[in-house]
């Protein structure tokens, strides 16, 4: 069983709607135990400090459109422009519509989100974090304060060394390539930031579709294994 962390970026890009089919693919990964999210305080409180923003910009993009259209209609004249006033006022009330279901699927994110296992960042990792600034090391190397982002980062390597008997993978999403990627690679971790069994991705949805992959090859497998044991109980039973 894996273990994801999405920086604060990516859950606040997760908020918006167009993103819905990613949603739905990490809920289900996450209700079927194929996946755990983890977070800590650090997200939690960027995504507190930030929502109120985002979940303002999508309403303001959803009436956009009508003003859009109006203003598109400033360019028609007779019939056409009367057909596209009777469209605008017939979206005046699908857009109600479309601003509360906008909020229900940002309440989907959060309630993801605070409901993903939380790791404690402790003093010793603060403590070697402002070593790793001092020696310029990824995500340092950039001559920014990146402490946020080394903690959440070494904080989750921690966590997942820590806790996991069996399972040590940590999927690690971040729209932060300035700070986490290869130089010459962003599909690829910073060099400094190597660690066993940590996969990086910089897109969301690439990182589910290969736990996806991952989940539908070991069920095929187990599969395989379930009706190979039929047929091996069966020719037991024939006496072979």
């Amino acid at each position: 069983m894996a273990k994801l962390i999405l920086d604060t970026s990516t859950w606040l890009d997760l908020a918006k709607p167009r993103f819905s089919e990613i949603l739905d693919e990490l809920e289900q990964q996450v209700e079927g135990k194929n996946t755990v999210l983890l977070t800590c305080d650090i997200v939690l409180d960027e995504w507190e400090r930030n929502k109120e923003k985002i979940l303002n910009e999508i309403v303001t993009s959803i009436r956009s459109h009508a003003k859009s259209a109006l203003k598109m209609g400033e360019l028609l004249s007779g019939k056409d422009k009367e057909d596209l006033h009777r469209i605008v006022e017939k979206y005046a009330t699908i857009e109600k519509e479309q601003i509360e279901l906008a909020k229900v699927y940002f309440d989907r994110v959060e309630k993801l989100l605070r409901s993903s296992t939380l790791y404690k960042i402790n003093d010793n990792l603060k403590l070697e974090m402002a070593n790793r600034a001092l020696t310029k090391k990824a995500p340092f190397h950039n001559n920014k304060n990146n402490m946020a982002d080394a903690l959440l980062y070494f904080g989750a390597v921690e966590y997942v060394t820590k806790n996991s008997e069996i399972a040590l993978d940590l999927i690690f999403v971040t729209l932060n390539h300035k700070e986490f990627s290869d130089s010459d690679d962003i599909t690829k971790l910073h060099p400094d930031l190597h660690k066993p069994n940590v996969h990086f991705f910089n897109n969301v949805a690439q990182a589910l579709k290969m736990r996806k992959e991952l989940i539908d090859e070991m069920d095929e497998y187990m599969e395989y294994r379930f009706w190979d044991w039929i047929e091996t109980e069966a020719e037991i039973a024939r006496g072979k």
